[in-house]
Order: C-alpha cells, then structure tokens, then sequence
C-alpha cells in the first residue's frame, strides 16, 4: 500500500466524525427552524429586582408580546404571591391602546386578563400587551407566572406561542433563601447554586376557556344542580411541556362574531366555549343610523357549527371553531318619532322609588307634539314629569315609587303608551323595574373548643316561593366546609357541596318552598385547625329560582 492509501486509512475515522458533526448541525438547525415556525409569537414577563423597595412600593409590570402574525385577541393568567404583592390595577399597552380589555382579579393571587379589538384589525410585532400594577406589601418574592396564555387571529384561530414567566424579588433576601419557582401543575425547577433564581416557564399554547361573569336575570329559567362532593385539588390553569408531540387535545372551540350594528350577543369578537355548549345568538330587530335612516337585520351567515338564518336569532350546538356573521340592509326612514329609555332599572331593597328619563327622538322632519302615558301596576305609584313632547321639549321623567316595602322581589312591567293627538302615529316603550333582593354574610362565630366556624347568611327583601338555590364563596386556605342548617326554622333542605382549594359552590332544593323577609337564611359551618379572620369569607355569589325554575333577583351586598 502507497503512502497515499496509508494517510486515507488514518485520517479516515476523523473523517467520519466530522460528517456526524456536519449532519448533527444540519439536523439541530432544521429543528430550530421548524420551532420557529411553529412558535411565531411570544408573551413573557420580566424578573425584577427591588433591592431598596422602601423607596418604591408601586411597580408596574409590563407584559410584552411579540408576534409575527396579526392578532386581534388574547387572553392569559398570572399568579403572584399576595404575601408579598398587591393587585392595584391593568392598563393597556401603547400598542393594545384600541383594545377593549376585561380583567377577574376575584380570586386572591389570581389575575385573569382578556382583550379584543372590536374591529378585528389587530396587531403584530413586537411591543407591551398590558401593564400589571402591584404594590410591595413586604419583603420578599413573588413569581409572575403566566398561564392559560392564547392569541388569536380574525378568523378565531389560536396562533402558537411560547411564554416566559417572571418574577419580583423586593429587599436584600439571599438567593439560597429564595424560593424556587413554581408552575401551576406544581413542578418545582431547580436552580443551580450561585445563581439568580430566575423563573423560566415555557409553554405551547391551545385554546382554553375563561368563566363568563352571569348576567343579573338569565333569559331562561334554571333549575339548581347538587353537584357530587370532590375532594379535587388541581389547579384550574395547568401548563403543558414544550413539546409539539405533547400538545393536549382542548375542548374548546372559538366562535368569531361580526356586526356592523347594534349590540349582538355574544358580543362582537371571539368568545371561548366548550364543545357541546348550546349558543344562543341575537341582535336588535333594526338600528337607528341617523334620523333619517336606519338599518334591518336581515339575518346571518353562519360558517362551522353557526347555522344560516333569516332572522335576528339563531341558537346551535357549537363543537368546533365557528363564524356567525350578521347582516343589515339599509332603508330611508319616514316621518316618525321614537322615545328612548332604559328597559330595565334596579329597585334594590334600600329604596323605595326611582326616577326614569324618557326622551323624543323626532326623526326625518317630524314636527308634531307627541302625548305620553303610563300604565298602572299594583303597588307602585307610576306618574309622569311631562305628558306632551315636542320638538322644544324632547325629555320627560317615570317616577315609580313603592306603595308598600313589602313588594316580593321580581321583575314588574310599566309601559309608556306616546302618540300623535290625531292618532296617527303611536309608540310603545316598555320597561321592566326589577325589584331585587340583598344577600350578605353576616359575622362569624367561633367556637376554639370544638374548632368550628359558623358563617350566617342574610336576606334583606321579601323573597316568595324560593325553592332552590346556588351559593359561590371565597374561602380561607386550611378550611373543610362541614355543614349549612336552617338555624331554628323547620326548612327541609337538600344540598351537595364542591370545593376546590379557595372555592366553595353550595347548591341545594328547599321543600316545601318558603318565603323570607329580612332575616336569616341559613347557616354555613366550616372546621379549621388554626385561627383564621372571619372578614376573610367572601360572597361571590348568590341565587334563588322560585317553584316555576324563575330566577329571584338578589344583589350581593358587602358587610
């Protein structure tokens, strides 16, 4: 063998291993490109360090997005230690400054925070979502976790992206004393010694679901539910690995909503549901555009599980990401008038009567005087400011007064008859004075010796025929719900309980049914191992229904 063929043979196994390197790059970059394109957009927090806290307790956190696609929606969750930290408020971003932003801070340690842009032209780039404001209550560290991170374009799809939780570490505490971060599913990352304990949580975002506040009155009746006892503790916003392979499958599906007019619900944008959850979808009959002309819905255009219809209301079953989109038709408007008003007003058991404006609209050159008049319910006394309208004097005022304080709460109808002297042209308005109820906790009391708590509800009003009933608390940490009992009254009631960590839901059936009247309606009983404030228990919320499945308006007061 030739000197040539001795060097090949030794220089060969470098050889080898430099092509294994060579296609180990080639691999690794064909990853990293794949990821990025895959992940084109971010949410992250930064780590903060307040050595000298004194001399600042107000912070703001930015919450920074970067997106190479356009977004028209998001949506996330933070966590925070309340030992240390106190929720002031959110404010939008320069960038997000066209928003409309919701926020639920209700559940202590919790923020919840979701935005649109009501004409879905949405942003991109890079830049701040939103700024957290906090005040530094003490020494210490706290973890910014994000959660329940998502983006979504105008079609209501989630764009992928990965997040970066932060932290705030106020005052001179050592790193070795420093916690170590927590995700939600709790998982503790180690940090190696000698380090900042900087928390790094990075996730791969679905679609995910956000408890929608209740209306005051549903528009269907409900019958209560008495869920099963769990003894759950997992936390509602778990994150999922970094993992493409690894992404869960959601139950939940988007449904888009576009209108040029009026007031649809849901409301324009994209709402979260879960798969199977029936829809119920409307808007107004017709619009006022101008005095002279105004806009009819037609119907809608529905795309996914939406359906297509020819009136100003559609309900379905929605079990995938979905797009309803209503439509209007313009059309001239003859002499006419109109008369504006609330349609509904709250009468809460504190007052006794309430004053309504009533207001002309005169449109496309309408001149005459219009007459006014209002129909009588038992007890209440219905009278009007002003009887005759014109074109000089558009306003007049519903006084409605109580003729008794012991008027059941429910939802009573007035309504206002206005025409023309000659009859010739005639409206009627109506309006719905909702008499409602006052539901509060009263002051506990605690017995050291056997370790219990008793916690009274109160209802202030006169409600009739309750029958059923849902109670929603905040509660203290190291605290087991143990009983409710109806005190010294002979009620038989019926009720299943689900407590998860902070969170107490009470729901139950009253048979026979009853009436109250400003007193006591139940007792809720709690054991504890240590102290605890009794002010720490708080009414989220309250409901009754009546024998029919009827909703009992109530208002829930604080102490």
């Amino acid at each position: 063998m030739g000197p040539e063929g001795r060097w090949f043979k030794s220089t060969r196994p470098d050889i080898i291993k430099l092509m294994r390197k060579l296609i180990s790059a080639v691999i690794l970059y064909s990853f990293l490109v794949a990821t990025l394109k895959l992940f084109s957009a971010s949410i992250e927090i930064p780590s903060i360090n307040m050595q000298n806290f004194s001399a600042q307790q107000i912070i703001d956190v930015n919450v920074i997005f970067s997106s190479e696609k356009i977004f028209t929606g998001y949506q996330f969750t933070v966590q925070y230690n309340q030992q240390v930290l106190r929720f002031i408020e959110v404010t939008k971003g320069p960038a997000t400054d066209s928003f409309t932003i919701m926020t639920n801070a209700g559940n202590p340690g919790i923020i919840r925070i979701a935005g649109f842009h009501p004409g879905l032209s949405g942003i991109s780039g890079r830049g701040i979502l939103a700024t957290l404001r906090f005040q530094i209550i003490k020494e210490g560290y706290s973890n910014l976790v994000l959660s329940s991170v998502k983006l979504s374009d105008s079609n209501g799809q989630s764009i992928p992206c990965t997040t970066l939780s932060g932290s705030i570490k106020a005052g001179q505490i050592d790193n070795k004393q420093t916690p170590q971060p927590t995700t939600p599913s709790g998982e503790t990352r180690q940090v190696p010694a000698g380090t900042t304990s900087t928390p790094i949580t990075s996730t791969t975002i679905g679609p995910s679901i956000e408890q929608q506040p209740r209306p005051l009155l549903p528009e269907k009746p409900r019958r209560f539910e008495i869920p099963q006892e769990t003894r759950s503790h997992e936390p509602q916003d778990r994150q999922t690995k970094n993992i493409p392979g690894n992404i869960q499958p959601s139950n939940n599906v988007i449904l888009l909503v576009l209108s040029e007019y009026g007031n649809p619900v849901p409301p324009p944008g994209i709402t979260t549901f879960e798969k199977g959850d029936r829809v119920s979808c409307r808007v107004e009959t017709e619009v006022l555009i101008n005095d002279t002309e105004k806009a009819i819905c037609i119907g809608c255009e529905g795309k996914g599980s939406a359906i297509s219809s020819k009136n100003n209301s559609v309900s379905f079953v929605i079990d995938k990401n979905s797009k309803l989109v209503w439509k209007w038709e313009k059309i001239k408007i003859e002499p006419d008038f109109l008369i504006e008003a609330p349609s509904e007003c709250v009468l809460d058991s504190s007052k006794n009567e309430v004053e309504i404006p009533l207001k002309a609209k005169f449109l496309s050159g309408f001149d005459k005087a219009v007459f006014l008049h209002v129909n009588k319910n038992t007890g209440f006394d219905a009278s009007l400011t002003d009887t005759c309208l014109t074109t000089d004097k558009r306003q007049s005022f519903l006084k409605i007064k109580k003729v008794s304080k012991k008027i059941p709460a429910g939802r009573y109808c007035f309504s206002i008859t206005a025409e023309t002297e000659d009859k010739s042209k005639k409206s009627i308005k109506e309006i719905d004075i909702i008499v409602s109820g006052d539901v509060m906790l009263g002051e506990g009391i605690i017995d050291e010796t056997s370790k219990l708590v008793t916690i009274p509800l109160f209802v202030y009003g006169n409600l009739k025929n309750i029958s059923s009933f849902e109670i929603n608390l905040s509660i203290p940490d190291d605290i087991k719900f143990i009983e409710i009992d109806a005190g010294s009254n002979k009620t038989r009631i019926f009720s299943g309980f689900s407590q998860k960590g902070k969170s107490l839901k009470i729901s139950g059936g009253i048979f026979p049914s009853i009436d109250i009247s400003d007193a006591k309606f139940l007792n809720i009983k709690f054991s504890f191992v240590k102290n605890i404030p009794v002010n720490s228990f708080i009414l989220n919320e309250c409901l009754f229904w009546d024998e029919d499945g009827r909703i009992i308006p109530t208002i829930n007061k604080k102490k």
